[in-house]
């Protein structure tokens, strides 16, 4: 029944997203940014994994965009969602020490295929399982591969709920104070080694964290529910 009920639910989330954005105040940075992303496109639209639920309605729908989405059924809500709103999928995601082929080369290969097609893209920094809000290489790759600059993105609300998930997922309430900013593009050379990918990895990951501070900072929330725990790293055993 998991399929059938998402199905089902699509239609549901798109206009709980359209009440929240449409009952809120936006305060954005800078006040221009959907000019800025006109002026960027085609571009790699970057957020963190449990931020993006509002994201889908404030794209602007005349700038043509493919979302990388997974392939399992648990994401057909999301894909269906996203086609509700104008934009196209992309689907696959990478395996993050997980088993099985879960289409990640095929999906990066579409996301550069489409940047040079002429769309931007969306995707997350951080891939499921985690850890959290620490970027992987792939977007990195990605942008240096197609020439086009990284942009981040983050939007938070004064009112949320968060699920107590591996990304803490935030569910945006309505009547709220709509926070919305948008990072500096950063570009990755096309001649850029694989060495240097983590130069630009660790500037990536620290614009993700800058842009969702300053969104919960806009609105006025408290982004600690919103943060998931640091994790721990394994303490050495001392020998006995």
């Amino acid at each position: 029944m998991r399929r059938p009920l998402q199905i089902l639910l699509s239609p549901v989330l798109a206009n709980y997203i359209k009440l929240v954005i449409n009952t809120s105040t936006v305060v954005a940075d800078p006040p221009d940014y959907v000019d800025r992303a006109r002026e960027l496109h085609p571009s790699i639209i970057a957020l963190w994994h449990g931020q993006f639920f509002l994201l889908p309605g404030l794209y602007p729908r005349d700038i043509p965009a493919r979302a990388i989405v997974a392939r399992t059924d648990d994401a057909e809500a999301l894909a269906r969602v996203l086609r509700r709103f104008g934009l196209q999928l992309v689907r696959g995601a990478g395996a993050a020490g997980r088993r099985g082929d879960r289409g990640g080369a095929e999906a990066a290969h579409g996301l550069i295929a489409s940047l040079r097609e002429g769309y931007s893209v969306i995707l997350t920094g951080d891939v499921p399982p985690g850890p959290a809000r620490k970027c992987g290489p792939g977007i990195i790759m990605i942008s240096s591969r197609s020439g086009r600059p990284i942009v981040p993105f983050a939007a938070a609300t004064s009112r949320y709920r968060s699920v107590k998930s591996w990304s803490r997922m935030t569910i945006n309430l309505p009547f709220s104070r709509l926070g919305i900013v948008m990072g500096d593009p950063i570009y990755v050379p096309r001649e850029a080694r694989p060495a240097e990918f983590e130069g630009y990895r660790r500037r990536v990951e620290a614009a993700l964290n800058d842009v969702t501070a300053k969104a919960y900072a806009l609105a006025g929330a408290d982004m600690t529910r919103a943060t998931p725990p640091i994790a721990k790293s394994p303490v050495a055993k001392s020998p006995s």
